[in-house]
């Protein structure tokens, strides 16, 4: 199972003493960035992950054997029409009630227009629905971007370091950008979006929720435009649809131990990022920043591992 430190301040001593004599520049594939708005560090790091992506052609036939796309059509009516033999929306399109219907979205499916299938079955579901997720799936992997973020409390103050990932590939590529002091902030903010184009898909957990708005009221405290994406997928939704029954909690550590069997060593939970940063601060060594690189590093990574197991589940 995950593993977090079972005495956190003695594991904050240890790296205290371990990295007295080092600096950022000693960790390896870091290096500091400049933009608009000053500077900040940066960490880049590239990996091989097997990464699974579902077929077009599991993806249409999961969306033509879901007749609840219908307007009209719940579980029970879904079962009659079956009965009756109409195993899929292309075998209702001469149907008198739902032949037209059916017709538009067979013909979406047929020209590969994802983009409007995810807004059809975004108005009969909800965002997160697994189908929906299927279609995300479609889109250039290099158009993904997942993030999550290190803060020093859950509002009202700065951020600590901001983790995304890309993949190219077989290759996972890690990006983080670190205040190395709580001034960093607004070129920490400038290099994130600098990550940005017009089709980035963001990909977060419980983003939607936190990340995202954290992000948005530290833009607004600088003064400065937030480029909201167009398109934001959290995973906390389709993890819950899949396996809330199934594990004890639905925590990324939760999901690591039971759907990977990945195991964090000497994990510094979140909740005392803070306290670690400001002993990191005070002391003026890099120690207490080494676990929260790797922590937030490993909630990235675990972010395309979920998505890959979704795709191939649903």
């Amino acid at each position: 199972m995950s593993k977090l430190t079972d005495n956190p301040e003695e594991l904050k001593k240890k790296l205290l003493l371990k990295y007295q004599d080092q600096s950022l520049e000693d960790l390896s594939h870091g290096t500091e960035v400049e933009n608009i708005h000053g500077t900040c560090f940066s960490f880049k790091k590239k990996e091989k992950i097997k990464i699974k992506t579902p077929s077009i052609e599991k993806i249409k036939k999961q969306i033509l054997s879901d007749l609840k796309l219908l307007n009209g059509v719940g579980q029970t009516k879904e079962s009659k029409l079956k009965e009756n033999g109409y195993q899929t929306l292309r075998d209702l399109v001469g149907h008198d009630r739902y032949g037209g219907e059916a017709a538009s979205i067979v013909k979406l499916l047929d020209e590969k227009d994802f983009d409007k299938l995810s807004e059809h079955i975004s108005r009969v579901f909800f965002p997160s629905h697994p189908l929906n997720t299927l279609c995300i799936s479609t889109r250039d992997p290099e158009d993904f971007l997942f993030m999550d973020i290190e803060t020093m409390g859950l509002d009202g103050v700065p951020l600590i370091l901001i983790g995304v990932a890309r993949t190219s590939g077989s290759k996972v590529e890690t990006i983080q950008f670190l205040l190395r002091d709580l001034n960093e902030e607004k070129a920490a903010l400038e290099s994130y979006f600098s990550l940005y184009h017009d089709k980035t898909l963001l990909v977060s957990f419980n983003g939607r929720s936190f990340d995202a708005p954290f992000i948005r009221r530290r833009m607004k405290h600088h003064h400065l435009d937030y480029p909201d994406p167009a398109h934001h997928l959290d995973l906390l939704y389709p993890v819950r649809y899949n396996w809330k029954s199934q594990l004890p909690n639905c925590q990324l550590q939760t999901l690591e131990r039971y759907l990977f069997d990945l195991e964090r060593v000497d994990d510094v939970p979140g909740h005392l990022v803070p306290d670690y940063y400001r002993t990191y601060l005070h002391e003026g060594n890099i120690g207490p920043l080494v676990p929260i690189l790797e922590h937030n590093r490993m909630d990235v990574v675990t972010l395309i591992r979920l998505l890959s197991l979704i795709q191939q589940d649903i």
